[in-house]
């Protein structure tokens, strides 16, 4: 790629804007899978808004699980197998998990630039967020003065790195300092640095004294000028140009952070700036150049018209297809930012950065396991970003097993591990504090299901056998004493659970909300899930496991799907209605994605069923209680469902109604929020779901463009990877297709779908093969 090719492909990988961001909505992310940074861009006072995945309140704790709860487990399934669900309710209420210091993630603190007669006359200012190079770049001019500020957050230095220039020498004046927001801390001065101190404390979901140590360092390095320190503060007047130095952290993953900090910024400190720069943009562009996608012909106003106005213009009703496919990229970008190999934790509800507002009200910032967590992490495998699944992975292996250890010890009487709907750094297992949405059984099932599908994505056989199979074990085992046999009907139930976060009536002359049952379909497609990949897993490593001959005789006797008398799929194994027929929580279409259990292809009548679920969800428009999140699994639903005008129409009432000026998603007011509230999965899942109208695969065939959209109608993707170990790329004209290419990680025979048209293609590993619009395979 030439050097002119590469400026063009940053503009279209860019948000810019011609103002400051005067809100959290408006500033733009950076972050290195360990801090994170929210840039305002101001004039007068540049306001950075410092995060790090490791800043938690919190204490460790082995009394989560409330002890005699598996002696009530029994009592609680013989009620719900009466159908006396006010009794079930009551006693519930004794295998609630015990919240103590829970904890949440906190906002770390802030960094601030005031400068100094900036403010006078100014003219041609732009802010922008380069995702190309991870890139925050400010450039405005005041007088006669150019003055430019670049900022990135480096993941091989593992600190943020500023520079501040004006085009005429001694016109740089400014005053920086930090501050742990609100947090308590101190500030101090060591030599040229300052130093801050601090700890992760709130009342709110802790006691106010727990939580891990913060410590940061700030150096700034003037280009001639003066620069002395302050008080709480580092001051440069005269400079012609300034390097900020900034490094973060906490105790949680390494201990002697202060010194970590320290070596961190000295390193730094003697390598010129630019070099740190290609070196940031090299490591970045490894892992976010591998996908490229395009949609031609209404290509959007990137060239010339800002982010905000482009999405303002959508809301008002019109069209951009453009501005999808950046978002497309955003959602990739905001998880690479959030998690990385060596991040020391996964990405939480918000990804790496923090609104404060998740935190300080009933939520928490942290990791939900009924759906945020895992979709968060859906563009890793599909979107070639394979390596930001490590952290959840270790997360799951060291932490969430363990303690899902203990859960299924001390709540259900049981071996092996569960989770729930809830969990934090500590992989906080036990059910959630409340009957009413806290005993989701099969929370960490879903989670685990990343496993399963990167060895889907990979074919990698050592972390088959070395990592998912003792994960996956554990959980068999625990799932295999946790059904219970149906009395009536003779299938195996998990129970007591419920449908995330759903409720429903089971006497409409009596209509009480009812939330525990047994046989919820959602536990249903999860363990199943589980007992096959289990089933597989040994298959595919020859492995003569002794619960294999229970496994398979349990799932055969799993309930089978069921269409309702309104014609949906049930929720529940009994056909009850719900008292929000429009609740945000679709959970029982987990079967339609992520799972692969219901399709148009191998079920039509069930996912028939499926589609008059999302119409009666949906049904009025108005009364659907829309999130970030919840309109994702509609576009989700819609590309499985290959209804590609559907796909479309949810992606647009995502861009209109919950998308914020900086193109971060957000929830609005309802299920326990008062105000708007950002959630990195909205933009990752519109990754995923986009990505999905592109290429579906399962079971070794791979199906091209399967939901396209008419408005995508040219363009072309290329680095999307299929299950099974491909690499494909697409290219398509007037909404056909016009060339595939597509390399394989092993020999085997590809099985490629376009519409009506399906070929067996074998293919040598490493070898790339161009195939035509007919699927035939273009020699050389």
């Amino acid at each position: 790629m030439n050097l002119n090719s590469i400026r063009e492909n940053n503009k279209k990988l860019t948000l810019w804007y011609k103002q400051p961001a005067v809100k959290w909505q408006q500033a733009l992310p950076l972050g290195n899978g360990h801090m994170g940074a929210m840039v305002h861009g101001g004039i007068n006072t540049e306001r950075i808004e410092l995060t790090e995945n490791t800043c938690y309140s919190w204490e460790a704790s082995g009394r989560n699980n409330q002890e005699g709860a598996a002696q009530a487990v029994p009592e609680i399934r013989k009620a719900l197998f009466k159908h006396d669900y006010k009794t079930a309710g009551e006693l519930c209420e004794k295998i609630t998990g015990r919240r103590l210091n829970y904890g949440t993630n906190l906002p770390f603190g802030n960094l601030l630039i005031d400068f100094e007669n900036c403010s006078d006359g100014i003219s041609g200012y732009s802010r922008e967020l380069q995702l190309n190079d991870a890139l925050s770049v400010v450039n405005y001019k005041a007088g006669e003065v150019q003055y430019s500020r670049e900022l990135f957050v480096s993941h091989p230095r593992k600190l943020a790195v500023m520079r501040l220039s004006s085009s005429i020498p001694g016109k740089l004046s400014f005053t920086a300092s930090i501050d742990g927001a609100g947090n308590p801390f101190s500030i101090h001065a060591e030599g040229s640095d300052l130093v801050l101190d601090g700890n992760a404390f709130e009342y709110i979901h802790s006691d106010g004294k727990t939580g891990v140590a913060i410590h940061g360092r700030l150096r700034v390095v003037a280009e001639e000028g003066i620069s002395t320190v302050v008080e709480n503060s580092i001051s440069v007047s005269g400079a012609g140009s300034a390097l900020i130095l900034l490094a973060i952290g906490t105790d949680f993953a390494e201990k002697d952070i202060r010194n970590a900090c320290k070596d961190r910024i000295d390193a730094a400190s003697e390598i010129a700036y630019e070099t740190l720069k290609d070196e940031h943009i090299k490591d970045h562009r490894s892992l976010f150049g591998r996908v490229v996608l395009e949609f031609e012909g209404e290509c959007g106003l990137w060239e010339d018209t800002p982010a905000d106005q482009r999405l303002d213009r959508v809301k008002k009703g019109g069209e951009d297809p453009a501005l999808m496919a950046l978002m497309f990229q955003y959602g990739r970008y905001l998880l690479m930012s959030s998690s990385r190999e060596d991040s020391a934790l996964p990405a939480h509800l918000q990804g790496i950065w923090n609104d404060n507002v998740a935190c300080s009200m009933g939520w928490t910032c942290d990791m939900h396991l009924d759906i945020n967590t895992e979709m968060n992490y859906w563009p890793s495998k599909v979107t070639n970003l394979s390596e930001c699944n490590v952290p959840l992975f270790k997360w799951i292996e060291e932490r969430l097993v363990p303690s899902g250890q203990r859960t299924a010890q001390v709540t259900y009487g049981l071996e092996g591990w569960t989770a729930h709907v809830v969990s934090n750094a500590w992989g906080y297992t036990a059910p959630g504090w409340a009957a009413s949405w806290g005993i989701n059984v099969t929370g960490g099932l879903w989670v685990a299901t990343h496993l399963w599908e990167h060895y889907l994505y990979t074919g990698d056989r050592e972390f088959l056998c070395n990592r998912l199979y003792p994960v996956y074990r554990e959980a068999v085992k625990f799932f295999l004493k946790y059904l219970e046999k149906d009395p009536g009907s003779g299938y195996y139930l998990s129970g007591p659970s419920m449908s995330p976060e759903n409720s429903f009536v089971h006497d409409w002359n009596n209509p009480v909300e009812c939330s525990n049952s047994m046989g919820t379909v959602c536990d249903t497609v999860m363990i199943r899930e589980l007992f096959t990949s289990f089933i597989s897993t040994c298959q595919l490593l020859g492995i003569n496991d002794e619960l294999l001959g229970e496994t398979k005789e349990k799932l055969g006797k799993l309930p089978p799907f069921k269409i309702g008398a309104r014609g949906q799929l049930q929720e529940w194994f009994y056909d009850y209605d719900e008292p929000d027929a429009h609740h945000r929580h679709t959970s029982h279409l987990l079967s339609v994605y992520p799972c692969w259990q219901i399709s148009p292809e191998t079920a039509p009548e069930l996912a028939q069923a499926a589609k008059v679920s999302i119409r009666r969800r949906t049904t009025p428009a108005w009364r659907w209680e829309d999130t970030g999140w919840a309109r994702v699994l509609l576009i989700l639903y819609s590309a499985r469902l290959l209804e590609a005008e559907n796909t479309y129409r949810h992606i647009l009432a995502f861009q209109r109604g919950l998308t914020n000026d900086n193109l971060l998603s957000f929830c609005p007011p309802g299920a326990g929020a008062e105000t708007d509230v950002y959630e990195m999965d909205g933009t990752t899942g519109l990754c995923s779901g986009i990505a999905e109208a592109l290429l579906q695969s399962h079971n070794n065939l791979i199906n091209i463009l399967p939901a396209l959209p008419e408005k995508w109608g040219t363009g072309y993707v290329k680095g999307l990877r299929a299950r099974g170990g491909y690499t494909v790329g697409i290219v398509w004209r007037d909404n056909e297709l016009e060339s595939i290419e597509l390399e394989a990680r092993k020999d085997t025979v590809c099985t490629i779908k376009y519409k009506d048209r399906k070929v067996d293609i074998p293919v040598v590993k490493g070898e790339r093969y161009l195939l035509d619009r007919s699927l035939k395979v273009i020699p050389g």
